[in-house]
């Protein structure tokens, strides 16, 4: 296994547990505190065309109070935000997922930015920033106190 296929095999893992994690919320009305990161150009990403103006690259959504409708797919997930005071319909696919956090546990979960091929299947591109004096953040830093 090369890194590129051990990096998918990782990614695809990671999918797996928010897929398990909204399984959970969709089916027992747990009120969570969801951050998702996503890239908005990705194929399969549905959103209102004002919303694709107004975040051409990527968006962040919260799962907490107000959400409705939340659907889990195979392969994506569907849920009902208020944008506006609107409420509007969004699908995301799994692989459309940049940052996945969970504020109730602390956990994070951070994607290589993924490029879409024909098959549907991606190659791995590290989408990080560099820090200006090349410090590394542990995820222990970022959890809340």
């Amino acid at each position: 296994m090369d890194k590129a296929d051990y990096k998918k095999s990782l990614n695809s893992t990671k999918f797996q547990v928010i897929k398990k994690v909204l399984d959970i919320i969709s089916v027992n009305g747990f009120t969570p505190h969801l951050e998702i990161l996503f890239f908005t150009y990705i194929n399969g990403v549905i959103v209102p065309d004002y919303l694709r103006r107004s975040y051409p690259t990527q968006m962040l959504i919260i799962l907490q109070y107000q959400f409705y409708d939340l659907k889990v797919f195979e392969d994506k997930f569907r849920v009902s935000l208020s944008f506006h005071g609107k409420r509007e319909q969004v699908t995301i696919p799994f692989f459309a997922i940049n940052e996945f956090r969970d504020k109730v546990s602390g956990d994070v979960l951070i994607f290589d930015k993924i490029s879409i091929n024909s098959e549907k299947e991606y190659k791995s591109e590290k989408c990080t920033e560099e820090l200006p004096n090349g410090s590394i953040i542990s995820i222990d830093q970022l959890r809340d106190k």
